[in-house]
């Protein structure tokens, strides 16, 4: 039964004791700090956003209370297993053996994203991660079906894809008949076996590819951006593929499948390396090399020390890219325009390079300080490896 008066003051105490002890200290879920509300029952503390996916999942599987605004209606008991569980103890329990494939959802986590819900669901729900086992979305190969971006504005056409590990590629076909098709084999009147080939509509190559969730720039948030170089012999020019599915879990064990795979080919021991998110996008105006052209608005795309610019969010194709080094190769940023005779907008950036200068303007004094900010960690972070893969 709930407590009132000074049994309940000494309830509260002790709850704000326990939120204190290390590990508590966090959403046990995201990691952003300074969570304000406790699964009672999982013996766990969350954020806002992440108690809105244990609300539903429903009270037979987690049971959620305020540490602030439910101060009435806490009972010894419910402290008392939250005291005895905790946050570190609950995910060395329920996270056990997560594959390294799988990606978590971090602190910066938009409030409604699928990996957020699919990440609890799949903790709490199915409880994939209790037993070292080998889910579908691991075994090296997935079909399915999913609505690929067409060439209208918001043309969405069904495509079967089909990811092979074992050839490293992604393919995607018209119709699930014709990736059947295309794998059939049929042995002719000589014996030698041969194909009937239904080609694919486009094959991306899993060493060089990277995947994020996509529900800024498409609206859907069930959906996925894949870049890749376009093509042998692209020479760094890269294709955007956006994808959605009906089903949240759906594009989430893509996203795994995907990284499972890279995970196989690259041979890499760090989650983190296997895809990777955008440093940061958002639109720019930008103007050309010659001071007679003018600014045009393009949306900017700073993935690791690629900055790439398109005409929209959605193309498939970057109208150019730069490929940023270090300032001890001869690259700087610099807060506003610093050539004279360009107009000299708000909120100017220039980023110069060995070969030519490159002028921005962001749309507010808070975007012009981040994007500010991004570049210069770029310059200022010595090259590896990695951060010049696609």
């Amino acid at each position: 039964m709930p407590l009132g008066g000074a049994g309940n003051a000494a309830v509260l105490a002790k709850l704000q004791a326990v939120l204190r002890k290390p590990g508590n200290e966090k959403c046990a879920e995201c990691f952003v700090p300074d969570p304000e509300w406790a699964s009672t029952n999982i013996g766990v503390f969350l954020c806002i956003h992440c108690c809105g996916v244990h609300r539903r999942l429903g009270v037979h599987i987690s049971q959620i209370k305020s540490i602030r605004l439910d101060d009435k209606s806490w009972t010894s008991d419910m402290v008392e297993n939250l005291d005895s569980v905790g946050n570190t103890a609950a995910n060395e329990h329920w996270a056990r053996h997560v594959p390294l494939a799988y990606k978590r959802p971090r602190p910066d986590e938009r409030p409604d994203s699928v990996l957020r819900e699919q990440w609890i669901r799949a903790k709490y729900e199915r409880k994939e991660f209790l037993t070292e086992s080998h889910p579908a979305y691991l075994c090296g190969s997935r079909s399915g079906l999913l609505y690929k971006k067409g060439k209208g504005r918001n043309e969405w056409k069904a495509r079967w894809f089909v990811m092979n590990q074992k050839e490293g590629s992604l393919s995607y076909f018209k119709s699930r008949s014709s990736s059947k098709r295309h794998s059939s084999e049929l042995t002719g009147c000589t014996g030698i076996q041969f194909k009937l080939w239904d080609k694919p509509l486009g094959v991306i190559t899993l060493r060089q590819a990277n995947a994020c969730f996509a529900h800024d720039v498409t609206g859907h948030p069930n959906s996925l951006q894949v870049i890749a170089p376009d093509g042998p012999g692209a020479d760094g020019r890269t294709r955007n593929i956006f994808v959605y599915s009906e089903a949240g879990r759906d594009i989430v064990e893509w996203l795994v499948a995907i990284r499972h795979a890279r995970l196989c080919l690259l041979k890499v021991t760090a989650g983190d390396m296997l895809t990777r998110d955008f440093t940061k996008a958002g639109y720019l105006d930008k103007t050309g090399p010659t001071v007679s052209n003018g600014w045009r608005k393009r949306w900017f795309v700073l993935d690791g020390r690629r900055l790439r610019y398109y005409g929209s969010p959605l193309d498939p194709f970057e109208l150019n890219d730069v490929d940023i080094g270090t300032t001890a190769g001869g690259y700087a940023v610099h807060d506003g325009i610093t050539d004279a005779r360009r107009s000299a907008p708000h909120h100017g950036i220039t980023l110069v390079t060995p070969d030519r200068s490159f002028y921005l303007n962001s749309n507010s004094a808070d975007e012009h300080q981040s994007w500010l900010s991004a570049l210069r960690k770029v310059v200022e972070c010595p090259v590896d490896a990695m951060s010049r893969t696609v």
